[in-house]
């Protein structure tokens, strides 16, 4: 429910830029927040078809509650699909391209072996995904859109990664991997050096856009994003207590929730 509630709040937070007065299409909100839930509670419910199951918390609520996660599941594949026809024409084609993409990354990955080192695809293909869904619903009204707003898609579309590449890091720490991963696969240097990358990329990107004459709200836009990227720093150098309970998935998934106060 955090990632739903993160993504809907994000797509909704984008849908105001420039000037934090744009339109907000609640039913392309409500279609994201049913489809968000169907992607990542499908993934989960497909994970522990395989022999063996992952013995994670998340895949081990999976398998005790299968039965009305199917069920959920199931409706809010309908639901999504009966708001369709309210949703505007460009969103519904970039939907179609989305699908596709979710698609083919769900028979990949099940169709690959867990020990398969391609799962180290994961990471990047899910950021992808979710910064596709978010920007899609922010951006399917607007008829110009400005390379600040971009950019700040851009940067968005990095703390997803971050966060996944975040996620992949800890789990080697925990030691209890069910399949391969980013940090697993490559072990401490290159999820380290990607990290780096990534924080380059959004501090030039941040300097950029704040370097220009933007709107009040695009620079807080920013801020945010920023914020969003140091919390994930902050659990990634603080490992040791963040690993106790899990609490790096529950923050770490948090920082999308960030975008609240932009509305």
């Amino acid at each position: 429910m955090d990632v739903v509630a993160g993504a809907v709040l994000s797509a909704a937070a984008g849908s105001k830029l420039p000037d934090g007065r744009g339109e907000i299409n609640y039913w392309a909100l409500l279609s994201l927040g049913f489809t968000t839930w169907f992607i990542y509670t499908l993934d989960r419910l497909l994970d522990i078809r395989r022999k063996p199951v992952p013995n994670t918390p998340r895949h081990q609520f999976h398998v005790k509650n299968a039965s009305i996660l199917w069920k959920a599941t199931i409706t809010t594949g309908v639901l999504a699909a009966a708001i369709t026809p309210f949703l505007p024409l460009s969103l519904i084609r970039w939907g179609l391209i989305l699908t596709g993409v979710v698609a083919l990354y769900l028979f990949m990955v099940n169709r690959l072996g867990l020990k398969s080192k391609w799962y180290f695809l994961k990471e990047p293909i899910t950021a992808l995904v979710y910064m596709g869904g978010v920007w899609g619903v922010a951006f399917a009204n607007k008829a110009d859109i400005t390379w600040q707003d971009k950019s700040l898609a851009v940067m968005f579309g990095l703390i997803a990664f971050q966060n996944l590449l975040l996620f992949s890091w800890m789990e080697t720490q925990e030691g209890k991997l069910s399949s391969p991963n980013f940090a697993s696969i490559f072990r401490e240097g290159l999820p380290k050096i990607v990290n780096f990358l990534i924080l380059a990329a959004l501090l030039t990107l941040f300097l950029s856009i704040n370097l220009t004459e933007i709107l009040p709200y695009q620079r807080r836009f920013a801020f945010t994003e920023i914020l969003m990227s140091l919390a994930l720093l902050k659990i990634r150098y603080d490992s040791e207590f963040f690993l106790k309970n899990q609490r790096y998935r529950w923050i770490g998934d948090g920082v999308f929730l960030f975008s609240l106060w932009l509305l």
